[in-house]
């Protein structure tokens, strides 16, 4: 499994990888009686991987067939909540960890399990959760809040016939019935966490110079702007503003130059002031 956060928002992306392709699916619901396995064949065959993304907003969207579930948002996480599960029918059907001695590649040993069926549940908690069983718990102290892996005391039961098989679980819901924050709220708040303020937000420059500023909290529409630089030998074109219509209430990018030779400067500048207008 990998797991992967975005740089724009704090945002997951958690991928379950198995090698080969599938040609069907099978799918039931738990819970009800009368729900029988239903398989549906694929035009092409798919990709046994399985892909997830843990949005900052607490939207959960499950890639393989297209749903979505809904949590807290990640920075107020309270309780925790399962949002996947995996069973493998034995543990010889897994492929052997090779260690790289990479400290970031976590590892769970089940070497002394017993022959038969393991199943693990992957769960999206608050950062004092104590896994209760042999389990992999990654924690984002800053925002305060912790992605476990951890094997299951008792694999979850298949229908019969499909004991064999590899078996993925999504709930039918979550905690919530609809989205709990804005794309855009859950944006700022991710950015408070991580740098530990509610004022307006300025990073360094990155590789290419680019400079990102998020805002407070949303805006209206996107803002008007003023930037003052302190050195008057350095300024901001409006050819180098950045916005994308995703997060331009919320944030502002953007590069500066020379004005002696129109090179961007790629080291952190001196600031005077930025101003921001929405006005109604």
């Amino acid at each position: 499994m990998t797991l992967e956060t975005t740089d724009r928002d704090g945002s997951l992306i958690m991928t379950i990888r198995r090698d080969g392709y599938s040609s069907s699916r099978t799918s039931w619901t738990t819970g009800t009686k009368d729900a029988e396995p239903s398989t549906s064949e694929f035009d092409t065959p798919k990709s046994k991987n399985r892909k997830i993304t843990i949005h900052q907003s607490g939207r959960v969207n499950y890639h393989q067939n297209g749903g979505s579930s809904y949590i807290a948002p990640l920075t107020k996480t309270e309780m925790p909540f399962q949002i996947y599960g995996y069973r493998v029918p034995a543990i010889d059907k897994l492929d052997e960890h090779e260690s790289t001695g990479a400290t970031e590649d976590p590892t769970i040993d089940l070497s002394d399990l017993p022959e038969g069926p393991v199943s693990f549940s992957v769960l999206i908690a608050p950062i004092e959760f104590e896994p209760s069983s042999r389990a992999v718990k990654l924690s984002y102290n800053a925002e305060g809040y912790s992605v476990v892996v951890q094997t299951d005391p008792v694999a979850f039961s298949v229908p019969e016939g499909l004991e064999n098989h590899f078996t993925t679980l999504t709930p039918s819901s979550g905690l919530f019935g609809e989205q709990q924050m804005t794309e855009e709220q859950a944006m700022v708040a991710y950015h408070q966490a991580l740098t530990g303020t509610a004022d307006l937000i300025v990073y360094r420059p990155n590789g290419e110079g680019v400079i990102r500023v998020i805002f407070s909290f949303p805006m209206r529409v996107a803002p008007r702007f003023v930037i003052e630089l302190a050195d008057p030998e350095l300024y901001v074109s409006d050819q180098d503003v950045q916005r994308d219509n995703r997060s331009e209430t919320v944030m502002l990018r953007f590069k500066v130059r020379r004005r002696s030779s129109g090179e961007v400067v790629r080291e952190a500048v001196d600031i005077r002031s930025i101003e921001l207008d929405a006005e109604l």
